[in-house]
């Protein structure tokens, strides 16, 4: 082993809702091991300590457990509901890999500030699996908007993202949005394009002439005439040589002038889902559905780029998407600054949704607009959670 890797060591987690990273750095801030896990956010379907165990098992390797020192972990849903189970799961996960004592746990939120900058104080907005704005005040959180999870909150998080662009592609397909790239992006985001093109040929494949008559549709042979259509239709049927009213009278009586008949397909209104262009594919949505509902509401997550790049498209649809979700992070910023003490206090953007694309750029320019200085972008959480257990111990991170 390298002389400057042999310790001793501190451990840092960043245990987001669809990922888990962990770092060991030596107290020169050098990287002696690395290793991810699974999500561990429970309220987005996680297993907290089997996440935190595997990254951390991962990142010990062969190192000597007797040189580590300690640890933070950054546990997204650690907050004051969460925090006892988020303790209980770190505890768990540092003695399973043969460590003594326990680590220190603080909100993934905390960690996402720390990735950013060495200050103690600030303002952290991210977006990832979860989303939302924070003061920290050396890793305590004095005050926070949103982050409340994908059930009541986290509007303009990568998972916001991607419900709002099932919702659009979903309305686009039974009529009731407007046409969009997402349409096509979503369902190959999420099924693959063999499954899409499967669906689409099976869809387009002819229907058996016995299957059509079995559903009401007559199945004319080759060479047959077309059937008569009567002039007029009674309660009682149609009388012989009776004059045409131009009025349809249904069996129970009704009657319906040509005006309010139904359009023929592809006469319908604009949007309409009869009308000309590719009409909707129930299979298609309901593979969707299936898909959505089969995994944990952290997996829409990865419809985050797919939205992004139909905004930078300019597809109307995302583009409405990417701003509400820009718009939703400013809000959360705009809510939390009151707490801020210090005016010139660093302001870090942390995420997968703010690294880059449509919504980092909006909130870039808009917190430029509200600060004095340029935002921060952070790095790797875990190494942000290490630097604060670098710090609590005297040796903060170089730089």
């Amino acid at each position: 082993m390298l002389t400057h890797l042999a310790g001793p060591y501190v451990v840092g987690i960043d245990a987001g809702g669809t990922k888990t990273r962990c770092v060991v750095l030596t107290l020169g801030g050098a990287l002696a091991g690395s290793g991810t896990g699974p999500g561990a956010n429970p309220n987005s379907g996680g297993d907290t300590a089997g996440a935190l165990t595997t990254a951390l098992r991962e990142a010990l390797g062969d190192l000597d457990r007797t040189h580590i020192l300690t640890g933070v972990f950054g546990i997204a849903g650690a907050g004051s509901a969460g925090r006892p189970a988020a303790v209980a799961a770190a505890r768990q996960a540092w003695q399973a890999v043969g460590l003594r004592g326990s680590p220190a746990v603080v909100t993934d939120i905390a960690v996402a500030f720390a990735a950013g900058t060495s200050e103690p104080k600030g303002i952290v907005v991210f977006s990832g699996t979860g989303a939302g704005a924070a003061v920290i005040n050396d890793g305590a959180i004095v005050q926070r908007a949103d982050g409340y999870g994908w059930l009541v909150g986290d509007e303009g998080s990568a998972v916001w993202l991607g419900k709002e662009a099932v919702r659009a592609a979903l309305a686009a397909y039974d009529g009731r949005g407007s046409p969009t790239l997402l349409t096509d992006s979503v369902p190959r985001a999420l099924l693959g394009p063999t499954v899409v093109a499967q669906i689409d040929s099976e869809r387009r494949r002819p229907r058996h002439p016995r299957a059509l008559a079995m559903a009401g549709a007559p199945s004319p042979s080759p060479g047959s005439p077309a059937l008569p259509q009567p002039a007029s239709l009674s309660a009682g049927g149609g009388s012989p040589g009776g004059r045409a009213t131009g009025t349809a009278v249904l069996a129970h009586g009704s009657a319906y002038p040509p005006s309010a008949r139904c359009p023929a397909p592809g006469n319908g209104p604009p949007g309409h889902p009869e009308s000309p262009g590719t009409p909707p594919n129930p299979r298609l949505a309901q593979a969707i559905i299936k898909e959505v509902y089969g995994r944990p509401p952290a997996a829409l997550g990865r419809l985050g780029p797919v939205v992004a790049a139909a905004a930078a498209a300019g597809d109307p649809v995302a583009r409405r998407i990417t701003d509400e979700a820009a718009q939703w992070l400013l809000a959360d910023v705009d809510a939390v600054r009151p707490a801020l003490s210090d005016p010139c206090a660093p302001v870090v953007m942390h995420g997968s949704v703010l690294r880059e694309g449509p919504v980092a750029e909006a909130v870039r320019s808009g917190l430029r607009a509200r600060f004095a200085e340029a935002p921060r972008s952070a790095g790797d959480g875990a190494v942000g959670a290490a630097g604060m257990a670098l710090r609590r111990l005297g040796h903060p991170l170089p730089g």
